[in-house]
C-alpha cells in the first residue's frame, strides 16, 4: 500500500516548497563561536511550526495528469486561446490541483493532534531552553559578555507520510554582532517512533505526551551535536566521496545521492546534495539485497 503513496511535498498547505539560501560556511566561524560564544535565538515559523507531508495516491496522480492533457489537447483543438483558458479553469478544479487541495486538508487534518500538543512549546519557553541546553552538551559555548554571536534557529516538525514518526528540521544560522551570516545550514532529524505500541503495529492514533517530549528532546540533542560536529570540521569537511546513501525508514526503502558524516551512536549522518545535513536513526544499507 506505502508504495500506492507519491510524497508530493514536505510542507503541507503548499505544492512546492520555498527555495532554501545558499549555505554559508565561513573558516572564521568557529574561531569567533569559541571566543565570544552564542546567544541562542528560536523563533518558529508565523504560519505555524507543525505540518504533515503530503500524500496523493500515485495512480489518481496519472489519471489525473492524463485527463488534464485530454481536457487541454481537446480545447486548445475546438477553441483556441480560449478554450485552452477554459480548460485550464476546469483543470484547477478537478485534475492534479484538486488532488493537492485535497492532500493538503489531510495533511493539515493529520498534523493537528501533534500541533495541539505541541502549542505551547515556542512560547512558554521550553523550545528555547531545550535548545539552549542541548548546544550546551554538544560543546557549543554560551555568550558570556557584550560581544557575542546569535545562533538563529527555525524548528519545523513534519509528520512522516505513514504518520508514525516526525521529521525536525532546524534551519541554523550562525551571525557575528554585526549581523554577518557566518554559518547557515539545516540540520533534519527523523525520530524514532511516535507510537504508543512500538514500531510493529497498528494502534488508536493517540499521542502520548511524555513519549512526544522525549522524541522531541532527542531529536533537538542530535541537532545541535550535528552541528557542533560540523562546526569543528570546518569548510573542508563538506567535501569527500559522493555515493549513494541506501536506507530503510518506516517500511520506505530510501535511496539519495550524498557524502557519509562522522556518526553518532543509533545515528546515520549525511549531507544530500541539496547540502542539508540529514541525520536518521537507522543503519546505512551497504548493498541491494
Amino acid at each position: 500500500m506505502r508504495r500506492a503513496l507519491l510524497l508530493v511535498a514536505l510542507l503541507s498547505g503548499c505544492a512546492q516548497q520555498a527555495p532554501r539560501p545558499a549555505d554559508i560556511h565561513d573558516p572564521t566561524a568557529l574561531r569567533y563561536l569559541n571566543q565570544h560564544g552564542a546567544r541562542v535565538e528560536v523563533q518558529v515559523p508565523p504560519q505555524g511550526w507543525v505540518d504533515a507531508s503530503l500524500m496523493i495516491d500515485a495512480k489518481a496522480a496519472e489519471q489525473a495528469r492524463g485527463t488534464n492533457q485530454r481536457m487541454t489537447q481537446s480545447a486548445i483543438a475546438s477553441g483556441g486561446i480560449l478554450g485552452a483558458a477554459l480548460a485550464s479553469a476546469i483543470n484547477t478544479q478537478v485534475g492534479e490541483a484538486s488532488l493537492q487541495r485535497e492532500a493538503a486538508r489531510d495533511a493539515q487534518q493529520a498534523a493537528q493532534p501533534l500541533a495541539v500538543l505541541l502549542s505551547d512549546h515556542p512560547y512558554n519557553g521550553k523550545l528555547q531552553q531545550r535548545y539552549q541546553q542541548a548546544a550546551a552538551n554538544a560543546g557549543l559555548r554560551p555568550s558570556s559578555g557584550a560581544i557575542t554571536a546569535s545562533l538563529h534557529i527555525t524548528p519545523k516538525i513534519v509528520l512522516s507520510p505513514d504518520r508514525g514518526s516526525f521529521l525536525l528540521a532546524s534551519a541554523i544560522d550562525l551571525q557575528d554582532i554585526a549581523g554577518l551570516s557566518l554559518y547557515r545550514t539545516r540540520i533534519e532529524v527523523q525520530s524514532l517512533s511516535v507510537r504508543r505500541c512500538g514500531e510493529q503495529c497498528i494502534d488508536d492514533g493517540g499521542l502520548d505526551p511524555q513519549k512526544i517530549d522525549a522524541l522531541l528532546n532527542l531529536c533537538i540533542d542530535e541537532a545541535m551535536r550535528t552541528l557542533a560536529m560540523d562546526l569543528q570540521q570546518g569548510p573542508d569537511g563538506q567535501r569527500g566521496r559522493e555515493k549513494t546513501i541506501r536506507y530503510w525508514l518506516d517500511g520506505r526503502r530510501v535511496v539519495e545521492r550524498g557524502r557519509v558524516l562522522e556518526g553518532s551512536e543509533g545515528y546515520l549522518r549525511y549531507r544530500n546534495l541539496d547540502g542539508a545535513l540529514k541525520v536518521v536513526p537507522v543503519a546505512m544499507v551497504e548493498k541491494d539485497g
